[in-house]
């Protein structure tokens, strides 16, 4: 089994212009967030029966399911102030 390991610089300093840029990114990631979160509901669902049935699991159900954990944790590591780096609107992969 692989770990998962995230690295994160934490700003010394923040500047006001960037909290509010922060605000209003956040609304399109939000929303991509909740679609991908949809998507990663659908394929455990999917995933449970394949394991269950087939014992085998969909490695592209698994791809989406690792997706949106990645695009998930990078959007809550700026949203919560741990890194100025934007993280893409559109997850990556």
């Amino acid at each position: 089994m692989n770990s998962v390991q995230l690295k994160v610089n934490v700003p010394a300093k923040s500047s006001r212009k960037e909290l509010l840029v922060r605000l209003v990114y956040w609304i399109p990631l939000v929303f991509v967030a909740y679609v991908l979160e949809l998507a990663t509901l659908i394929c455990l669902i999917v995933n449970f029966f394949s394991v269950l049935f087939r014992q085998r699991v969909s490695m592209t159900f698994a791809k989406v399911q690792k997706t949106t954990v990645d695009y998930l944790t990078k959007m809550w590591a700026y949203y919560t102030f741990l890194t100025d780096e934007r993280p893409p609107i559109i997850p990556e992969g």
